[in-house]
């Protein structure tokens, strides 16, 4: 392909792009002839790029740090819980509804997803009993005929056999 072929066909596409985009809508933009270094010297005479004005620091920023109104803030909150109280502290705590005065649906809700409720002890259980599980076959597996208590039917397999797969 030949050198002289691009910038001829760069003067469409920058002509065709200015009718699309008006400078107005466009400020951000800015097309430059593009250069070939192999045109032969055919640029104008070697004018020297442009030079690029340095970019300016952004202004300087002031950070305050406010310190005094956090410890200030925590002091009140502390000092408004203890004129509420312990009963409040405890009725938010358990959602500011007395088991007397639920109605038979949030009691059974309440016994069912409430923070102690059954879906609880069920997810307790069941975290449990794979320890459980994983104990009772490492005895079994290990411990048992470790101890002649019994003989399994075969002997544990080696490691190259369990990494053959026969």
């Amino acid at each position: 392909m030949n050198g002289a072929a691009i910038p001829s066909l760069a003067k469409p596409f920058a002509a065709a792009a200015a009718q699309l985009f008006p400078i107005s809508q466009r400020p951000h933009l800015r097309l430059a002839p593009i250069k070939s270094s192999t045109s032969g010297g055919n640029d104008g005479g070697g004018a020297p790029p442009p030079v690029k004005p340095p970019i300016a620091p952004p202004a300087t920023v002031e950070i305050r740090f406010r310190r005094g109104a956090r410890r200030k803030l925590r002091k009140k909150e502390e000092r408004d819980e203890v004129a509420k109280g312990p009963s409040s502290k405890k009725a938010e705590a358990e959602g500011a509804k007395d088991w007397d005065s639920m109605t038979v649906t949030e009691k059974a809700v309440e016994l069912y997803m409430g923070e102690k409720g059954l879906l609880f002890w069920l997810n307790k259980f069941a975290y449990a009993s794979i320890f459980v599980i994983i104990g009772a076959w490492i005895l079994f597996r290990f411990v048992g005929p470790a101890l002649n208590l019994y003989q399994l039917d075969s002997p544990p397999l080696s490691p190259t056999s369990v990494f053959k797969g026969s």
